[in-house]
Order: structure tokens, then C-alpha cells, then sequence
């Protein structure tokens, strides 16, 4: 018979028959491990060097001191080592309800005593060639597994690390708006006033309309700076940007928005600050275009070293299944992407949508685990303000 080798357990109360059964073993160049009872066994077992691979184990039912073979098997399925390690009961028992019992505790095989050696040593050869190719499968899938985790979590970090670029890019925008036209038109505005004091009957409606367009060309500039990258955040912190958000969404959508944050809250680290802003105005736009909501709500405070920000609205929720995207209540209106940056930080998003309307949770570390996701050389830079709004898509 072809030699084959591995490491084999043999587990029996009967000496006699664990020096047939090692004999028959070693002639096959199997490594032999010996135990005269269902505690042994597990005792052997744990004490075994990681780098030993047990490829089988032959196990007695019947024992008289201690526990037996059904729930040693039982117990050894348990244990990482041995989950996957096949089980050859050997017994003079050929009841179908022990024999039931045996396969239930995890067992791979039944060879009723007296048993033929040729046909042992078949089942022997066979299941410990079966245990290791399932070894070798669950290792292949464990490093494919981990292969595609670190593949996502790469993902993640080049997508925060895009949009810190794109932050980069709005910070800049932002400034030139208000640092070029929105001074050139708030000149202008002087010049043309100034000029009014001299004006005749006929020039006085012109100007005047010219004034009142000024006026409004100004608010929309600096509506559209704060939309882009708000001052207030960079300048006073998260509760007054969302103070800002919430009366900026009243004037826009015509919902009544309301701000509720505790007075002073703790130092957030910018990043988080930044990413709960994104949450909460992604979160309060689509509110006000999907939700047919009239008034909305925004909430944040700090338990237990947890952030909390929660919008909602009393309009008639949500409808995510029927959404693009929607994946087990994680898609629809672009929430994977929110989802997805959260992660990044520790932190989770829970959607409850109903008739009465959708309340929206976001629980995030205190302290982020994602302070230096971006690299060294954009610490300062805050975290993306590219998350796209779920409303828009």
C-alpha cells in the first residue's frame, strides 16, 4: 500500500488496541499520537505545537472513566485546531441511535470493532487526504479573504485621500470667490453707491436696480463659499456650521430646520468635524428634496466618548428598497458612499424610515482612528467635502 505519512491521533482505553492500531499506522509512515481517554485527547491536543497539522483522528465511543468519544469529538470541534480535523469513531456499537449521536458531534466515519485492517487503513488514508484538502481550501480562502479585505481597505484610503485633494480644491475655490469677485462686486456696489448720491431723476430707478442686483449677486456668492467650504466650521467648529445649515436649509427649501447642539461641546478633531458635516448636509438635503417633509431636526451631542448626530424630519420617510444601489438597507440615495467613509472613522449609520418620517443616526469615535488616513503631508487639510449628496444622484 503507497506510504502516505501525516500525523494521526488514536484515542482507546484498550491498550491492546492502540498498539494493533499504531503498528498498522506507522507501517504507513503516519506519525502516531497516543491517548487512553477522552481527556488526554484534549490534552494532547492543546499541548501540540502550531506547526504540527493533526490530519486525523481515530476515536473510541466507549469509555469508562471520564467523558466519551461523542463528546470528546463534540468538544474538539470546538476548537480551531481540530474544526476541520476528520473523526474515524471506532466501536462495537452498531445501534443507529449511537451511531446518529456520532455523526451529530461531528464525526467523518464509523468502523465497527472487530474491523478489518485493509479497510481501516483505507477510511484512514481517504479521510486524512479529505481533511487535507479541506485544509488547504480554508487556508486558500482565508488568504483570498484577507487579500480582498486589504483590496477594500486600500479602496477606502485612496477614495479619502481623492476627496482630501478634492477639499483642497474647494478651500481654494471658495477663497478666490471671496477674495476676488466678491470683493470686486462689494466695490462696486460702493462705486455705484457712492454715485447715487449725485443722480438725477431719470438715472435713480437704474440705480437703484443695479444696487438691489448687487446686493443679491453678493448673498448668492457667499451662500455658494459656505456651500462649498463654510468659514464657520474652519473658523467657530461643528455646532455653529450646522446652526449655519440648518437656517441655511430653511431659506433654501423652505423647510422649518432647527439646530439643537449642547453648549460647548468637546474639541473635535478636524477630520471628524468635517465628516459629521458632510453627514449631516447630505443627510438634510435629501430630507428636503425626497422626504416631502415641512420641518426637520439636527441633534448633536457627545456620550460616552461617542459622537451623535441625528437628523430628522416628519415627512413620509424614505423609500430605500426601491432605490438605485439599495443593497440590504445599506444603498439607495448614495448612503453606501456615506456609509462607506464613516468606516474610515470608526463609525456606523443607522437609517429608520417610516410613515412618520426618517430619523437618521450617526455614532462616531470621539477620537477618530483615522487622523492620519491621508498621509503626513495632509494632516491639516480637513477630511473630503466630496461625498456625493445622496439627493443629486
Amino acid at each position: 500500500m503507497e506510504q502516505s505519512g501525516g500525523h494521526i491521533l488514536v484515542v482507546d482505553d484498550e491498550s491492546e488496541n492502540i498498539r494493533l492500531i499504531g503498528t498498522l499506522l506507522k507501517a504507513q509512515a503516519y506519525e502516531v499520537h497516543v491517548a487512553e481517554s477522552g481527556e488526554m485527547a484534549l490534552a494532547i491536543v492543546r499541548e501540540m505545537s502550531p506547526e504540527v497539522h493533526l490530519d486525523l483522528i481515530l476515536l473510541d465511543i466507549l469509555m469508562p472513566v471520564g467523558m466519551d468519544g461523542i463528546e470528546t469529538c463534540r468538544r474538539l470541534k470546538f476548537w480551531q485546531e481540530t474544526r476541520n480535523t476528520p473523526v474515524i469513531f471506532l466501536t462495537g456499537k452498531d445501534d443507529k441511535d449511537t451511531m446518529l449521536r456520532a455523526f451529530e458531534a461531528g464525526g467523518a466515519d464509523y468502523v465497527l470493532k472487530p474491523f478489518n485492517t485493509d479497510v481501516l487503513l483505507a477510511r484512514v488514508q481517504a479521510h486524512s487526504r479529505l481533511g487535507l484538502l479541506s485544509s488547504n481550501l480554508e487556508s486558500a480562502l482565508a488568504e483570498r479573504t484577507r487579500e480582498l479585505q486589504d483590496a477594500n481597505e486600500k479602496l477606502r484610503r485612496l477614495a479619502m485621500e481623492i476627496s482630501l485633494i478634492e477639499e483642497r480644491e474647494k478651500k481654494r475655490l471658495a477663497s478666490e470667490l471671496h477674495d476676488s469677485q466678491m470683493q470686486k462686486l462689494a466695490l462696486a456696489q460702493a462705486q455705484i453707491a457712492s454715485a447715487a448720491r449725485y443722480r438725477d431723476l431719470e438715472s435713480a430707478e437704474r440705480l437703484d436696480t443695479g444696487l438691489e442686483l448687487m446686493r443679491e449677486a453678493l448673498e448668492e456668492l457667499r451662500s455658494l463659499q459656505f456651500e462649498l467650504s463654510p468659514p464657520l466650521l474652519y473658523q467657530e467648529g461643528l455646532a455653529p456650521a450646522l446652526e449655519w445649515l440648518a437656517s441655511h436649509a430653511t431659506r433654501r427649501f423652505g423647510l422649518t430646520m432647527s439646530c439643537v447642539a449642547p453648549k460647548p461641546i468637546p474639541a473635535l478633531d478636524r477630520n471628524l468635524a468635517v465628516i459629521l458635516f458632510q453627514c449631516a448636509r447630505e443627510l438634510v438635503y435629501n430630507l428636503a428634496k425626497h422626504a416631502d417633509a415641512s420641518a426637520g431636526w439636527i441633534e448633536l451631542d457627545v456620550v460616552d466618548n461617542r459622537v451623535r448626530l441625528v437628523v430628522s424630519d416628519n415627512g413620509k420617510g424614505f423609500r430605500l428598497a426601491d432605490t438605485p444601489g439599495h443593497r440590504k438597507g445599506e444603498g439607495g440615495y448614495g448612503l453606501f458612499s456615506l456609509r462607506e467613509r464613516l468606516l474610515l472613522f470608526g463609525g456606523r449609520l443607522v437609517i429608520e424610515s417610516g410613515a412618520a418620517g426618517t430619523r437618521a443616526s450617526v455614532r462616531i469615535p470621539l477620537a477618530p482612528s483615522a487622523q492620519n488616513i491621508a498621509g503626513p503631508d495632509n494632516r491639516e487639510l480637513m477630511a473630503a467635502e466630496s461625498l456625493p449628496a445622496y439627493a443629486l444622484l
